[in-house]
């Protein structure tokens, strides 16, 4: 497994997030997001959805946990792409993301989950 670039992308939660399990102590926590691809070439609109599977780690995995993330939810991530070459049973490329922080809109006001 190898970290590529540092991220900050705009999605909707696709999966409840679940704790996977405690590694010495430290929480894990995964869930899938959306990224809906939206685009208009040659005067023809065009949308993809592509999903990545997020991990969080320590602090940022107890505030996700916390904070009651709900699907379709609107989410902004801040963290590292992870670069394994993977894909899955259909042959596509297996996206995951390891999550620095986490911000979550509720009601109008923004609320930020972050490593400290």
């Amino acid at each position: 497994m190898k970290l590529g670039g540092h991220i900050e992308i705009e999605c909707k939660v696709g999966s409840v997030p679940e704790l996977v399990n405690e590694m010495c102590g430290h929480k894990l926590v995964r869930f899938l997001i959306a990224v809906i691809d939206r685009r208009i070439n040659n005067n023809r609109y065009t949308q993809q959805t592509y999903w990545y599977t997020v991990n969080a780690l320590g602090d940022t995995a107890e505030m996700i946990l916390k904070s009651g993330l709900r699907i379709c939810e609107n989410i902004i991530i801040s963290g590292r792409w992870v670069i394994d070459g993977n894909r899955d049973m259909y042959g596509n490329d297996v996206r995951e993301i390891i999550a620095e922080s986490v911000s979550v809109a509720k009601d109008g006001c923004a609320s930020s989950y972050e490593v400290a």
